[in-house]
């Protein structure tokens, strides 16, 4: 067996008959990957699981409890570290039936090109058919990435992907346990600078993608609570950040006074509860501070110049600075967590 292809990982919880079906299938082409992972996440039967044909290439690990989608795929990665160290990466997919046995080996033979990227096997969501949930749930995430974060993929979802070997440990590393953790393994992506590569598989949604253990309400709230919660501070902050500049405007007539010294109270707020609650303490006191601090001068003048540029279209700043605050909040998402908080566990 070569020692550079890399391993397939399915996370299952209650699979039926198509589990059985892809595993069949994908034994069709083993060379193209070192073994196969099932992990069962704590299913109410293992009927499915002793039914799969034993081979020397198949392992299937077991959680006592549902854990997540993200335990187990991390469970499968530590499995993998300590027993297929040499291997290329991994393959994630589903068990469900929402990726193809055809679109597996399409990822896998992709990702034996460029070893080196994080693959998605992307589903084309312009299709006719797409359930409303999916659809919609994509294209909010998907659109939040690119303005929060500056990740352009075309399916942040999917569960189809191709990992590089050198990205498994901050994986198996990171806190996330459900949904989220295909998201977070994004950002990790994003900032150890690897390329983001996709290519198209089959949309597959039966019966208004009825077999998905997707929660929307629920494991949204889950995936995005980090925005969440730092939308929130937002919010807060600004009331303080927009009170305290009209109060001062009015007294002085001052735009850029008005704006320093209003930034610097809703600032300290915004700093201590970012660092504490929504990033995680990053490195110490003092360097998170400074790296804020510049962070803040540096959006100051930013939220200087639009407001002024409005005013000169004849834009009043009570209205212009709100207007100028929606670009400098997604901005300044993007840097806390890249570059003031970056050393964050959470």
């Amino acid at each position: 067996m070569n020692p550079s292809l890399p391993v397939i990982v399915i996370p299952a919880f209650n699979p039926d008959q198509r589990l059985l079906n892809v595993v069949a299938d994908l034994q069709n082409h083993r060379e193209l990957f070192e073994a196969i992972v099932i992990v069962n996440d704590g299913s109410e039967s293992t009927e499915i699981f002793t039914a799969i044909p034993p081979a020397e290439n198949l392992h299937v690990l077991s959680h006592d409890d549902n854990c997540g989608k993200g335990a187990a795929l991390k469970t499968a990665f530590r499995w993998v570290r300590t027993h297929k160290q040499s291997a290329q990466g991994v393959v994630t997919a589903d068990a469900d039936g929402q990726h193809l046995p055809e679109d597996i080996v399409k990822v896998l033979q992709a990702f034996k090109q460029q070893p080196q990227a994080l693959w998605l096997g992307s589903r084309n969501f312009k299709e006719k058919g797409i359930p409303f949930r999916s659809r919609l749930g994509n294209t909010f995430a998907r659109y939040t990435f690119q303005l929060g974060l500056r990740i352009k993929v075309p399916d942040t979802q999917t569960g189809l992907r191709g990992i590089p070997n050198g990205l498994l440990d901050d994986l198996i590393n990171t806190p996330s346990n459900h949904y989220e953790f295909e998201l977070d393994m994004l950002i990790l992506a994003k900032r150890q600078g690897l390329q983001l590569c996709s290519t198209e598989i089959t949309t597959v949604y039966e019966q208004d993608n009825a077999s998905s253990h997707f929660k929307p309400l629920q494991d949204s709230i889950i995936i995005y609570k980090n925005f969440l919660k730092f939308s929130g501070v937002g919010i807060a902050s600004a009331g303080i950040d927009y009170g305290l500049f009209a109060l001062i405007y009015g007294l002085t007539g001052e735009i850029l006074v008005a704006i320093a010294a209003a930034r610097l109270v809703s600032g300290i707020f915004n700093f201590t509860l970012n660092r504490q609650w929504v990033f995680g303490r990053g490195s110490s006191l003092t360097r998170d501070a400074t790296k804020y601090t510049l962070l803040a001068v540096i959006l100051v003048g930013l939220n200087y110049v639009f407001t002024k540029g409005l005013l000169w279209v004849g834009v009043t700043p009570f209205i212009g600075k709100p207007l100028a605050e929606v670009i400098v909040f997604l901005l300044s998402y993007r840097f806390q967590k890249k570059l003031v908080f970056g050393n964050s566990t959470h």
